[in-house]
């Protein structure tokens, strides 16, 4: 038995090395894969052009605009001079804010109360959640720096301390794992399962399914060859594989993105092969109700879309549905991310995570079973 499969995979390995497209798809594109994802994908607010519309031109309120755009997360590209210049400014593109202070916005002040108009493109959202709550944030600042004025100026003749009648509470974050709060230390190590979901998945489905295709699957078949020996000897080799690229990940997060691996390795490793149980399986699966390739590889993309949306890889799995919620239980992806994210950035080990390493297995030994007993029954 060993024998065959040993040949089987020594069989397998030379035409992957001989298929030139074959070859870059195993190993140049998971290294442009996570170069793309980790350089483009970024949440991070820098820079988001803006626009300032100073309508009251007092001492206050350029003192106020002044202090708006010297933060990093604007870059004002221009002034306006109207609410609907504004408008029409961020329903243009031009900018995806405007920031509108308006006239006699000094003199309501000295009243007690004075507004600051944000206009924001809503098209996206999470940019405008960002942008409109670092505008409010600057607001407040300068709203609590004027107050302490105002009432340093009344007061000032009392001889009386600002200090004890407005204390200042101060907040002082800490980001653990993360003190830079940059996006790719979020994103790169979820890389890990959606690289392998796709190589090994797609290319053990369109593996098997290329040889029924062409006609060699029969004469397999009918051969001393088992059902078993050829699952075996054409699965096996996509997993070494996957491991090779999952090195490559490892040294490209490290090297380019300054993301190290903080726990062991070798947890890393085996969380990953549980994965590729699940990845395997489910391409076991797609080869055997697959007559073609182009069959293959539209039911793979069929199931990766919704795996890698309900994984939690780019929103969090709180804020989706109960429904939703209740479906991401049965996807591996969702403890690839968890687990991959929690070794590499939080130097957790498979004990700490071990509800997410339970379930990978589970759910690998599961789909690996159901597709190996399809697969014997189809071509015993």
């Amino acid at each position: 038995m060993l024998g065959v499969i040993r040949h089987i995979m020594k069989k397998e390995f030379l035409q992957v090395m001989r298929d030139k497209r074959m070859f870059a798809l195993i190993f140049m594109a998971p290294v442009l894969q996570t170069l793309l994802f980790g350089f483009a994908i970024d949440l991070d607010l820098r820079a988001q052009p803006a626009l300032m519309g100073d309508l009251d031109q007092s001492a206050t309120s350029r003192d106020l605009a002044h202090a708006i755009a010297n933060n990093d997360g604007f870059h004002f590209v221009g002034s306006v001079h109207s609410h609907d210049e504004a408008e029409q400014a961020v329903f243009s593109g031009q900018a995806s804010l405007a920031v509108l202070i308006p006239k006699g916005f000094e003199k309501d002040l000295a009243q007690g109360s004075a507004e600051v108009q944000v206009i924001m493109d809503g098209s996206d959202s999470n940019t405008a959640l960002r942008a409109g709550q670092e505008a409010e944030q600057i607001l407040n600042q300068r709203a609590v720096k004027l107050q302490r004025q105002l009432i340093t100026q009344a007061l000032g003749a009392r001889n009386l301390a600002i200090d004890h009648l407005l204390p200042e509470l101060r907040i002082a974050p800490r980001a653990w794992f993360n003190p830079q709060m940059r996006t790719a230390v979020y994103f790169v190590p979820a890389l890990f399962g959606l690289v392998l979901l796709i190589i090994t998945m797609l290319l053990t489905s369109m593996g098997l399914t290329r040889e029924k295709e062409i006609g060699t699957l029969e004469q397999i078949m009918v051969s001393p060859i088992r059902p078993i020996e050829l699952m075996i000897g054409k699965t096996l080799p996509f997993a070494i594989l996957g491991l090779v690229d999952v090195g490559f990940l490892i040294a490209i997060a490290g090297l380019v993105f300054d993301i190290p691996v903080r726990g062991s390795i070798f947890a890393l490793y085996f969380a990953n092969s549980l994965f590729l149980m699940t990845t395997l399986g489910m391409g076991l699966f797609i080869s055997t109700i697959s007559a073609t390739q182009q069959q293959a590889m539209l039911t793979a993309f069929f199931i990766i879309l919704p795996a890698i949306m309900l994984s939690g890889y780019v929103y969090p799995i709180e804020n989706m549905p109960v429904a939703a919620q209740w479906l991401t239980y049965v996807n591996p992806m969702r403890y690839i991310v968890q687990l991959t994210r929690g070794i590499m950035v939080k130097g957790a080990s498979l004990i700490d995570m071990w509800p997410q390493t339970v379930a990978l297995a589970l759910l690998g030994v599961a789909v690996l079973t159901g597709a190996s007993m399809r697969f014997h029954k189809r071509n015993a």
